[in-house]
């Protein structure tokens, strides 16, 4: 699946890269928004009413989010499409939606110490050349995908 996130949706385009997921992000009129997804062919995610409507119109795919937490979008992105979270071995850059590469640890410049000497993962994005590595923030982004998880048993419920 790819997606082009509108401007209202930054966020969840960020974890959708990072849960795996070919996403780009627009800001811009509706009107350059609606030209984008319908050239590049990808699904269109939009809290916008009106941009939905227009998507409709014209034929593009896309997806209306209605939610105010991130994990309930994510949840209802990912039930609406099964998608899965390839957290870690599928992350795509969340700067600029790039592949990221594994990279052993001492190569990469910036890298922590305890980073290097810790033999944990590190990854280094294709595109855009920013590193990555098994940090303290896992903790947190695992803590989202678990709220992500818990929403997405919600809405198998109301099925």
């Amino acid at each position: 699946m790819r997606f082009l996130a509108d401007e209202m949706l930054k966020k969840t385009a960020k974890w959708l890269r990072l849960i795996g997921y070919d996403t780009e992000f627009l800001e811009g009129d509706d009107t350059a928004v609606l030209a984008e997804a319908g050239k590049s062919g990808r699904v269109l995610l939009t809290k916008d009413e009106e941009l939905a409507k227009r998507a409709d119109k014209v034929g593009i795919p896309f997806l209306f989010l209605r939610q105010e937490k991130l994990e309930e979008d994510l949840a209802i992105i990912m039930d609406r499409y099964g998608l899965e979270a390839g957290f870690p071995e599928k992350t795509r850059c969340p700067e600029c939606n790039g592949k990221l590469e594994g990279k052993d640890c001492a190569s990469l410049e910036g890298i922590p110490e305890d980073v290097v000497g810790g033999k944990r993962k590190c990854w280094k994005c294709s595109s855009c050349g920013k590193n990555y590595w098994e940090g303290g923030h896992w903790i947190n982004i695992k803590k989202v995908l678990g709220k992500i998880e818990e929403q997405r048993r919600i809405l198998s419920k109301k099925k």
